[in-house]
């Protein structure tokens, strides 16, 4: 396993998602983060945001393995991945529960303006030589048996591959997936229920996201899920559009997550908890700084030495 960051284990860290205003407040506000979580595609592109590991610890995120998908990474990405991982020191890589990438098979009968947008927009992603199509992070799979299986095989992989622990995070549900035969949470239990070695990353404002979406209640979903599991927790903000509700990093965590990260707290002990404030360069410091106090006092008011509801 690589080196792991040395989070203290009666507590909950706290941490920021990197963004180009993060440097800056790390120097300006010491002491104030436990870590940093930087995307390993943001390394792809700015290796020298690596250095930040000199002065704060860093735990790595990824939105490029493909877990539930049917075309894995090429070779020389996933190798680079291997050197951050080792490089960083992270204690766990963070992946969400997406396919990411697709294999092309259905591209006749997905092709159409309602769903490529413009007439030439699958063709500039998709190479007829059978490059994949990058669908992104944030559209879930279908929540079958098959994909729960794919999920667990490919999961434990890249784990014995990378050498460090793979979390799987929630993402948000904006449709329900044609073909899928479980809800988010019976998937995300059914994967820990075959694999004991399954660990969670938790995004709080994905299941708020999801659960307004699919008029469901954030509460009850929070306590169906496998809290023993979680190993980090996701805290950002959500917009309304068009009678959706979507992700959106350039806004702060609602009242709702933070009163489902209370929930949490009474009934886990996560490894970590980040905020994801990472969209807007400019995002203003004074937000983030209470924001992490008030991060700082849920966990507090639980003692780690308390016995769990």
């Amino acid at each position: 396993m690589a080196s792991e960051v040395d989070f203290p284990v009666d507590s909950t860290a706290v941490g920021l998602t990197y963004s180009e205003y993060v440097p800056g407040f790390v120097k300006s506000n010491p002491g104030l983060l436990d870590y940093v979580e930087i995307a390993f595609e943001q390394l792809l592109h700015t290796p020298d945001v690596g250095n930040l590991r000199d002065e704060i610890p860093i735990v790595l995120h990824c939105a490029s393995l493909s877990i539930a998908g049917n075309s894995p990474p090429p070779p020389a990405l996933a190798a680079k991945l291997a050197y951050w991982v080792q490089k960083t020191g992270t204690p766990w890589l963070g992946e969400h529960l997406a396919y990411v990438r697709s294999d092309g098979r259905y591209r006749d009968i997905a092709e159409h303006d309602a769903a490529t947008q413009a007439a030439g927009a699958l063709e500039a992603n998709f190479v007829l030589d059978g490059t994949p199509f990058n669908v992104g992070y944030t559209v879930s799979p279908q929540l079958s048996p098959p994909i729960l299986d794919r999920v667990l095989n490919v999961s434990a992989a890249w784990e014995k591959q990378l050498g460090t622990r793979v979390l799987l995070e929630n993402g948000p549900v904006y449709f329900s997936m044609p073909g899928s035969t479980m809800t988010q949470v019976e998937f995300f239990n059914a994967m820990c229920d075959r694999r004991p070695e399954a660990r969670i990353l938790l995004d709080l404002s994905h299941l708020a996201i999801t659960c307004a979406n699919t008029a469901i209640d954030p509460f009850d979903t929070l306590a169906a899920f496998p809290l023993d599991r979680v190993v980090e927790v996701h805290l950002s903000g959500a917009r309304e559009e068009g009678g959706t509700v979507w992700d959106d990093h350039t806004m702060p965590a609602p009242k709702l997550v933070f009163e489902l990260f209370e929930h949490l707290m009474r009934k886990a002990r996560p490894r970590a908890v980040t905020l994801e404030y990472n969209w807007d360069a400019n995002f203003p410091e004074n937000i983030v700084i209470n924001d992490v106090a008030r991060a700082r006092e849920i966990i507090g008011n639980y003692s780690p030495t308390a016995e769990l509801a």
